[in-house]
């Protein structure tokens, strides 16, 4: 079976694609404004890849297409008050899933083949506790969704993959640590504690109901598995099965912003190939062989409109 894998470029680290918040305009605003910008920028680049993916001829099984880590989110920055950047992380996780099911309702499966799309992350904040033990929980996750799995409302079933292992430099500037807490700077303003260790566990929105399991067999020949930056060198093998649908991966794919491949980093034996798409720099899109559970060289990509990565597997 061959699949295709396309990947696309695009620096996230500094917010690189947001325009500036107005002045006067509202969180609620700026961020509505800033993810329908994301939407049509991420449209054109899906059609433009399952395009190319189905001239690649009949044997094609799916299109997966990869944006990197903080793909979705504005500059913490924008943010000048503590309510400011609750209403942030509020509006995003409300507005989120309407992304998905737009992006999918331009990209029917009789016109483009089978796609599966794994989103980046729109990284979060939710605070937790009261007084001096408050402090702010993480939710910085990954939306997979596909054009050929629906619920029976007919919108696009959704799952969520979160990131475990918060890292220093996720929100705004690094301003120091204890055993269990980030200190960040988001502005002169907002200076916030958030914890190491974010409690966030996957789901999943089906035909059948919600599910507390990540969907990663939506092509029941190639399960996939996701990686969020940290988690990448910070999770046990098998730490995270018993969130997942499958555990027989056959793609990883580590979705980041500062995280290379490792050659010594031990994957499941099941996976067959490795997927990097990182936010860093100006991005970069990487395709490795893997066999016994090592990565064993990187793999060649077409590029395509300068941005898109592209790299086919066969699967047997």
């Amino acid at each position: 079976m061959l699949i295709t894998i396309v990947s696309l470029q695009q620096p996230t680290f500094h917010s690189e694609f947001s325009w500036a918040r107005k002045a006067g305009q509202s969180m609620t605003d700026y961020v509505s404004q800033e993810l329908d910008r994301r939407v049509q920028f991420v449209s054109d680049r899906l059609e433009m890849a399952a395009r190319t993916a189905n001239d690649l001829g009949p044997d094609n099984a799916c299109l997966f297409f990869t944006l990197p880590e903080f793909f979705w989110n504005v500059p913490w920055s924008s943010a000048e008050r503590e309510e400011e950047l609750l209403e942030l992380s509020r509006v995003c996780m409300e507005l989120m899933p309407r992304c998905m099911e737009k992006l999918m309702d331009w990209l029917r499966q009789e016109y483009f083949g089978k796609v599966v799309l794994l989103a980046g992350t729109c990284a979060t904040l939710v605070k937790v506790g009261e007084g001096k033990d408050a402090c702010f929980d993480a939710i910085n996750y990954v939306l997979a969704t596909s054009n050929f799995a629906f619920r029976s409302d007919g919108l696009p079933e959704i799952s969520m993959w979160p990131k475990r292992y918060v890292s220093g430099i996720d929100f705004g500037k690094y301003e120091g640590s204890d055993a269990e807490h980030w200190y960040f700077n988001l502005s002169g303003n907002v200076q916030i504690k958030v914890k190491q260790l974010s409690s966030t566990l996957a789901e999943h929105n089906s035909a059948y109901g919600y599910g507390a399991r990540f969907s990663n067999a939506l092509i029941k020949q190639c399960p996939f598995s996701i990686n969020v930056c940290l988690d990448y060198a910070a999770l046990e093998l098998g730490e995270r099965d018993r969130e997942l649908e499958s555990i027989d991966s056959k793609v990883d794919f580590l979705i980041a912003c500062g995280m290379p491949f490792e050659d010594g980093l031990r994957y499941p034996d099941t996976v067959r190939f490795a997927v990097r798409n990182d936010g860093m720099g100006e991005g970069s899109c990487e395709f490795a062989e893997v066999q016994a559970g090592r990565i064993t060289g990187l793999l060649p990509a077409m590029i395509i409109e300068d941005t898109l990565h592209l790299a086919t597997f066969e699967l047997t």
